[in-house]
């Protein structure tokens, strides 16, 4: 799977935007991902080993909240951090 960083997360990936992973879960994506890039683990998951609310999670382009979804290798996941203002 390929998994892509924006905004504020790409301080914590050595400003690596891709990376190109094997795993089944989204879950497992994000360990792997983590074990590459120990700084996100803080920044990206809470304490509860979830990933913290103000990140969106889209596989695919569609927003997903269970990180325990099943994928493939050609799935795409994105990891953003939600921008608040008004």
């Amino acid at each position: 799977m390929k998994i892509q960083l924006s905004g504020n997360l790409l301080r914590f990936s050595g400003f690596q935007h891709q990376f190109d992973l094997t795993a089944s879960t989204v879950n497992e994506g994000i360990e792997r991902l983590i074990a590459q890039c120990p700084d996100l683990k803080n920044v990206l998951m809470d304490g509860d080993g979830e990933v913290r609310k103000v990140h969106l999670v889209a596989l695919n382009g569609v927003r997903i909240n269970d990180i325990y979804t099943a994928v493939n290798d050609d799935d795409e996941l994105l990891i953003a951090t939600a921008i608040a203002g008004g």
